[in-house]
């Protein structure tokens, strides 16, 4: 279904007009072309951090090898156990943490 007139006003016509300004303005250049001066973005020292922070995520590996050749033995033995009580309090905090 193609929407094509919302309360009078063309919708296409206010794309086309979007689409004009976009492209305007992604054509343009410095506007002062005698001291070359450039656009410049600086970054807060939260935002460099959360960048960092994402690499590292993205570079991490979602399994722990450590972890799993540390617990494949009890595991294949059957002398692995779990603390309930460890568990448990890991869910009511995780629950708690939703709200």
């Amino acid at each position: 279904m193609k929407i094509t007139d919302v309360k009078g006003l063309e919708v296409e016509q206010l794309v086309s007009q979007q689409a004009d300004k976009v492209s305007g303005a992604q054509g343009q250049k410095p506007t002062d072309k005698s001291s070359g001066e450039m656009d410049v973005i600086h970054l807060s020292p939260e935002s460099r951090v959360m960048q960092k922070a994402g690499e590292v995520v993205q570079q991490t590996s979602e399994v722990r090898p450590e972890k799993v050749a540390a617990l494949q033995e009890p595991v294949r033995n059957g002398t692995y156990e779990v603390d309930s009580l460890k568990v448990a309090n890991r869910i009511i905090a995780e629950v708690l943490q939703e709200k």
